[in-house]
């Protein structure tokens, strides 16, 4: 029998398409001096174009990298984006970019300016001149700035005749004030405009006109807030208007007198509690003048010498403490910490730490006393979470016993089984049921059985004494 064999031919025919850049809005591109300009060149086509850029200095770039140009660099991103850095005048001129294929090519070309800013009248400039004996030159004078990338323009205003400013009493220089009371600095000036009064501290800066420590007043009377040694020295009021500026001098002092400790003068009193097991920080802030001496009286009667000076350590400095040991240098020994503010910090405190602490400065001029009564919480645990004598419970459905305990230090739990085990928390102990404690107290059996039936204890301890309570559980 004759079998008729046919052969099909099939042929693949690819559609080519010569690229095509998508046009920009504009090919005529500034960039300010020292920004990044991105040049973009997206081309459709089949098959997908491949860019290429040709530089303004001739430089031929095709893969994605970024080309070290001098002085700035130049990238080629994936989708054929280039990006100049940080633009300088070397930088200007023609980007051509090309995207091409086996169907053709396109070509599109930037013109890239690089200028500098435009111009901008600064704003600190006066905005009045002030000319003496030229009447006829009053009136409003027009400044303009121009270049190509934009213009500003600044008025003036020219008046004839005003006064510099005068300060009055400027024969005051000195000023006494007391410890903690507030000082008052005047400065009236006079002048046309009217000036504007500025206060210089001793610290050089400028004083707000309000503020925590200090208050300028609208006729430039300047007000020092409960004066401390800190706030000695020259005090400076600038009257200024358009005119001119006066300048007056004037010094605070603080009057001598009696050590001043944590604001407070005489013996005071600061009661504080320590908490058993926490720190305690006692503090001795001295301030006077002369600058005072300071030192702590412990319970025990030790004297802890600290020369402190004008709320500020500048001598060497030596704590003294309740078994003998000598402390030269802020450091930590122990319990004690000396540190170097001069506070004296216990940390763990117990009973024993309970008492009067005496912090005590002087100078020439008197002494002052600041006591610390200082006493510890403590109590022994007791347990306030409700434990029944019996606990009943199904095989196989889980039971949480809590323990809740208060007490000053923080009491442990632990459970005690019926098999005197004694579980902790994070501890696991498995029998049957698989047994543990959470971070709370509380004891969880997740599939009690028969076997785990007996007496389970919880126990809260800490220094001071134990509790505990029991419940029977009867798993049926």
């Amino acid at each position: 029998e004759k079998v008729d064999t046919v052969y099909m031919l099939l042929s693949a025919c690819w559609h080519l398409q010569a690229p095509k850049i998508q046009p920009p809005k504009s090919t005529d591109i500034a960039v300010y001096l020292g920004k990044s300009m991105t040049l973009d060149c997206l081309a459709s086509g089949k098959p997908p174009a491949q860019i290429s850029w040709i530089l303004p200095d001739r430089t031929f770039v095709r893969e994605v990298r970024t080309v070290q140009t001098l002085p700035s660099p130049i990238s080629l991103l994936q989708n054929g984006t280039l990006i100049i850095t940080s633009a300088n005048f070397s930088s200007k001129g023609d980007y051509k970019c090309i995207a091409s294929n086996a169907a053709g090519a396109d070509t599109i070309t930037y013109h890239l300016h690089v200028a500098a800013l435009p111009p901008s009248i600064g704003e600190g400039a006066v905005d009045t001149v002030v000319i003496h004996g030229i009447r006829n030159h009053e009136g409003d004078y027009t400044c303009y700035a121009k270049n190509k990338l934009g213009k500003d323009e600044r008025k003036v205003s020219v008046k004839v005749g005003p006064n510099a400013p005068k300060i009055k009493l400027k024969s005051q220089f000195l000023m006494r004030v007391k410890f903690g009371e507030s000082a008052t600095l005047s400065c009236q000036a006079t002048g046309e405009p009217i000036p504007r009064i500025t206060w210089i501290s001793p610290r050089s800066d400028v004083i707000p006109m309000s503020s925590e420590r200090f208050q300028i007043m609208d006729d430039g009377t300047l007000v020092v807030k409960k004066v401390r040694l800190a706030d000695e020295g020259k005090y400076t009021c600038v009257a200024r208007n358009s005119a001119g500026d006066d300048v007056k001098n004037m010094k605070l002092e603080v009057e001598p007198e009696e050590p001043f400790i944590n604001g407070m003068k005489g013996k005071s009193t600061g009661k504080v509690w320590g908490v058993s097991y926490q720190a305690v920080l006692l503090d001795c802030r001295a301030e006077g003048k002369p600058e005072p001496r300071v030192w702590w009286v412990t319970p025990y009667g030790h004297s802890l010498s600290a020369p402190y000076l004008g709320g500020r350590f500048q001598a060497s400095i030596t704590w003294t403490l309740p078994n003998g040991l000598v402390l030269d240098k802020p450091q930590t020994v122990g319990r004690v910490s000396f540190l170097v503010n001069g506070t004296l910090q216990l940390r763990q405190v117990a009973t024993f730490d309970k008492g009067t602490y005496i912090c005590k400065a002087f100078n020439s001029f008197g002494s002052s006393a600041l006591s610390y009564p200082v006493a510890v919480m403590v109590f022994p645990p007791r347990i306030t979470s409700p434990l029944h004598s019996i606990t009943r419970v199904n095989r196989g459905s889980p039971v949480t016993l809590n323990c809740v305990a208060t007490g000053i230090p923080k009491p442990d739990i632990s459970w005690t089984l019926p098999g005197r085990t004694t579980l902790v928390p994070h501890n696991r102990f498995t029998v049957q049921g698989g047994i543990h404690m959470t971070e709370e107290g509380s004891l969880v059996i997740q599939n009690p059985v028969l076997m785990n039936s007996g007496i389970y204890k919880c126990n809260a301890k800490n220094a001071l004494g134990t509790d505990f309570k029991s419940t029977y559980l009867q798993v049926v």
